[in-house]
């Protein structure tokens, strides 16, 4: 199975069996719902990438990121309600479950410089680019 390229953005299936991908995308979570995978947004200056995801009612203690071999990975669960049942419902559009999400990031990021923090349902992950990727700029004396 190769690269596709949606858009601009470029997807690389972490394995070569189809069954094994869509499980991967859409997974399955407790009480037979779907998993899911929060938005993103990828953000680049000239010092770092930042990714900010949604996560609305997820507990920070339910989320886990991890930067390995230049390979960002958002994931965790988002808790049915803890004293609901799912037979009282008459609709649940919501996703609940486990969640991931991962991000190829180019190889020239300092990995000891992320940080992550979360607010309003949003987790934000900086990190910085390593400084021989940072853009220099060269004076030049035209005489």
């Amino acid at each position: 199975m190769g690269t596709h390229v949606i858009g601009r953005h470029e997807i690389v299936p972490q394995s070569g069996d189809f069954t094994t991908l869509m499980r991967q995308f859409l997974g399955e979570g407790p009480r037979g719902m779907s998993a899911f995978g929060p938005a993103l947004d990828i953000e680049e200056n000239a010092d770092a990438y930042t990714v900010h995801a949604e996560l609305p009612g997820v507990s920070a203690d339910n989320v886990s990121v991890t930067l390995e071999h230049n390979m960002l990975k958002i994931s965790g669960e988002r808790e049915f309600y803890a004293d609901k049942e799912l037979s009282d419902f008459r609709r649940v559009e919501r996703r609940f479950g486990s969640f991931r999400r991962s991000v190829r990031l180019p190889k020239r990021v300092d990995p000891s410089g992320v940080t992550a923090h979360a607010k309003d349902g949003v987790l934000t992950v900086a990190i910085p680019k390593a400084e021989e990727s940072k853009p220099t700029s060269i004076d030049i004396q035209v005489s």
